[in-house]
């Protein structure tokens, strides 16, 4: 029972870990989207710019940041942060560190195929039809790799709360030596 209870508390915290690596990544593919963004001489926030539109239609694509582009910013943040959780909670300790980046970067590209060419199709239209496709693919490629590092964030957490189970305990401190010809320590009213 106690082994079974410890199993799924490593679970719990990988899925938090991959909770972590899911909000860094999309947080560094946010950043690389904004880069190309401009690059294609579009505002940096266009892509959560564009996400808002989920929400506020065509009124949400505009040149800056406004109001309407934290919604934006936001939907990013629940969606891929939830399915860094997912990874985190079921790749647990399946696979070596390398094979776990590379089957993270799998699990970015076959997310970026789920949403942009399966489901905003049906959801949202215009995040397709107005999306760069190869930049979008490349920060999803960062994304999947962002999140096979969440054994990090599991290492992370373990030293955080120090579960006995978990983490070996750390080795009692040696009692302080005093050498043989030091004087008597002085009593404890003593001034």
């Amino acid at each position: 029972m106690a082994g079974r209870h410890a199993h799924d508390r490593m679970g719990l915290l990988s899925a938090l870990a991959g909770f972590q690596a899911g909000m860094v990544g999309v947080i560094a593919m946010l950043a690389l989207t904004g880069l190309a963004s401009a690059w294609y001489r579009r505002t940096f926030w266009y892509v959560a710019n564009l996400m808002s539109s989920t929400f506020y239609g065509d009124d949400a694509i505009r040149a800056g940041f406004s109001w309407k582009t934290v919604s934006g910013i936001a939907l990013y943040l629940i969606l891929y942060s939830a399915f860094g959780a997912l990874f985190g909670a079921l790749a647990r300790d399946r696979f070596p560190r390398l094979r776990l980046v590379l089957v993270g970067i799998l699990c970015g590209v076959a997310w970026y195929y789920l949403w942009y060419a399966l489901l905003w199709r049906w959801l949202n239209p215009l995040i397709p039809l107005y999306t760069h496709d190869r930049p979008m693919l490349w920060a999803h490629m960062l994304y999947g790799g962002m999140l096979g590092r969440y054994p990090l964030y599991v290492r992370r957490l373990l030293e955080t709360r120090r579960e006995p189970a978990l983490l070996p305990a750390p080795a009692a401190p040696e009692p302080e030596r005093v050498p043989e010809d030091a004087p008597p320590p002085l009593p404890p009213n003593a001034t």
